[in-house]
């Protein structure tokens, strides 16, 4: 693992001070007055990888810089020549949150690679470094007043911790891989010899198999003779289907030329009725001939006394509105002469 950066907000004696960029560092010395923040910068890459600080006994919430709620660190290292970054935060607020995340760069930017939780997100992180925070204070990063962590350990614990430092772990995993395909291969070879086994008493039955595949090649060419003999005739039952399919269209075409005629017949029957009804009946006025002729010269006086009759009204009309007047004229000379009588 190789340090890139590294990004403190609230951490420790941190407020939030300039990132550190460790990129073209070959070896570096934190120097300075006891107190001033040397192993806190250690502390925030330990905290930001493993969510553990100093003797890993300390709360989170003791590592959030006096009078704040809040704190994280950001911290990116390069891994197998690919870049990762990992941000770890707290809050004390309520009763405290935690979150973590983990992070690849794709050459564009940073994808996430955190898992559904923080114990999920914080195993990944341990397999892709290949170390727990235990392993890592015993090899890489001796902590203060604690340089002789590994020797005090027992003969296993620092059999396990060079194992994880030395990843002797892959070689049990390879070994176990190699068994499994061992076993897998083993299993293999007995089905192949299995199927040999199976092959070599099918050989010897060859003769056997040989005579029923002539007799089957035979069957085969007698079934092929049969089959075209088969399509001949199915080819004159769809030429007869075809010839029957026309017979009945014509046949239903015919049908409905005959509906159609027997409803004009029909038709005609009712029309030749009708007419004949009205032939009977101007036969029937025919006949009354003489009579019709009779009423129409009666019809004719009627109408000529009935024109007569009104002019005659037109002028009695006249004579009385002519009377009318008379008479209006009548009564205004009465009256003037009343008046000059009274006047004499």
């Amino acid at each position: 693992m190789i340090p890139l950066k590294l990004r403190l907000h609230n951490f420790m004696c941190y407020r939030d001070p300039e990132p550190l960029d460790f990129r073209g560092i070959q070896l570096a010395c934190l120097t300075g007055d006891n107190g001033h923040g040397k192993s806190a910068l250690l502390d925030a890459i330990t905290w930001a990888l493993w969510g553990k600080a100093r003797d890993g006994k300390r709360s989170h919430d003791e590592l959030i810089h006096l009078g704040q709620t809040d704190m994280e660190v950001e911290f990116e290292f390069e891994l197998d020549n690919q870049r990762y970054r990992v941000i770890r935060k707290r809050t004390s607020r309520g009763r405290g949150r935690s979150a973590l995340e983990l992070q690849v760069f794709d050459g564009e930017g940073f994808q996430s690679l955190t898992e559904s939780g923080i114990r999920e997100t914080q195993g990944r992180i341990d397999r892709l470094l290949r170390m727990d925070y235990e392993t890592f204070t015993n090899s890489a990063f001796l902590l203060q007043g604690r340089a002789d962590e590994f020797t005090v350990k027992t003969a296993g614990q620092r059999k396990q911790v060079l194992g994880e430092i030395l990843s002797l772990s892959l070689y049990d995993e390879y070994e176990e891989r190699a068994k499994e395909r061992a076993k897998a291969k083993e299993r293999e070879g007995e089905e192949l010899a299995a199927q040999i086994a199976e092959m070599d008493r099918e050989l010897a039955h060859r003769d056997e198999y040989e005579a029923e595949l002539a007799q089957a090649e035979e069957d085969a060419c007698q079934l092929s003779k049969d089959r075209r003999a088969a399509e001949q005739e199915l080819d004159g039952l769809r030429e007869r289907h075809r010839d029957l399919l026309n017979k009945k269209q014509q046949a239903e075409e015919l049908a409905r030329r005959v509906a159609q005629g027997e409803q004009e017949l029909i038709r005609l029957e009712g029309q030749i009725k009708n007419t004949e009804a009205r032939i009977e009946s101007y036969e029937a006025t025919l006949d009354q001939e003489a009579d019709i002729e009779a009423g129409y010269s009666k019809l004719q006086g009627a109408r000529e006394q009935r024109d007569e009759l009104d002019r005659k009204l037109t002028r009695l009309v006249g004579l009385r509105e002519r009377i009318a007047e008379l008479e209006a004229a009548l009564a205004q000379a009465e009256e003037e002469l009343t008046v000059q009588r009274r006047i004499a």
